[in-house]
């Protein structure tokens, strides 16, 4: 079986969802045709994937390859945002203290919002 099905059927269960409760994000009307992707009678398309991904909610990359894909600059953004916050607070954060602003800003990005040195201003101000 293939590993983004082994993945599709856990989300699922987890979630409580059945084939035909996700049959429509995979432009189907009935759960036996999503059955059809899970037996491998049938291959999805790149779009019917996708749109599975979307109604479990988890990225695409999550799903077909069981990680989730970094985006290696807004990596790099929210840190130098941290940086920066810190030494205009004049305040030295342990590094699990700035692991986990580095974090919560990059997830922010991630759920589309965008990422500021006022947002790293905000969080700096708990610990201070």
């Amino acid at each position: 079986m293939e590993d983004w099905i082994k993945r599709a059927k856990k989300l699922m269960k987890d979630q409580g969802l059945t084939q035909n409760d996700v049959a429509s994000s995979m432009g189907k009307t009935t759960g036996g045709a999503v059955g059809h992707y899970f037996t491998g009678r049938s291959k999805p398309t790149l779009d019917q994937v996708k749109g599975l991904a979307k109604k479990l909610g988890v990225p695409f990359s999550k799903l077909v390859e069981g990680h989730d894909t970094v985006d290696e600059e807004m990596l790099e953004l929210c840190l130098q945002l941290v940086e920066e916050a810190e030494l205009e607070a004049d305040l030295q954060l342990s590094e699990k203290q700035s692991a986990k602003m580095v974090t919560y800003l990059y997830k922010l990005s991630q759920e589309g919002q965008k990422v500021t040195l006022i947002n790293a201003k905000e969080l700096i101000k708990l610990y201070a």
